[in-house]
């Protein structure tokens, strides 16, 4: 069954149990919405806005049993500034061509630890 939306207002609507795959939001007001327990597996997000929004216990469900990783997510031409990772797991993560001024890890400026390692 596929549905056709268009210059609709179903603000504070509730979806519980639904199935959203292969659909399209374009010019699409999400603001104060809240996600909870959603799949967003191969999802992509372009020209979003998403100052102030928080992303919590994201990964593999907690029932997954075995080595299984979530695979890998990819932040391209994106504005962190200001950002706070908490009790990530940032294994083999890379930055490349990324502005790191001012960015710290456990209080260790990144920038001075890579000034250090050049000498």
């Amino acid at each position: 069954m596929s549905e056709h939306f268009e210059n609709a207002n179903i603000s504070g609507s509730q979806f519980l149990n639904v199935n959203l795959s292969k659909s399209k939001f374009d010019d699409v007001n999400l603001s104060q919405s809240t996600f909870h327990n959603i799949n967003f597996s191969d999802v992509s997000f372009i020209a979003a806005q998403l100052g102030g929004t928080k992303f919590q216990h994201i990964g593999l469900p907690s029932d997954t049993k075995g080595d299984k990783k979530q695979r890998g997510l990819i932040f391209d031409e994106c504005d962190l500034n200001e950002t706070i990772f908490t009790k990530c797991d940032l294994t083999n993560v890379k930055l490349e061509n990324c502005q790191i001024n001012g960015m710290t890890i456990n209080g260790y400026s990144i920038q001075e630890l890579i000034n250090h390692y050049k000498k």
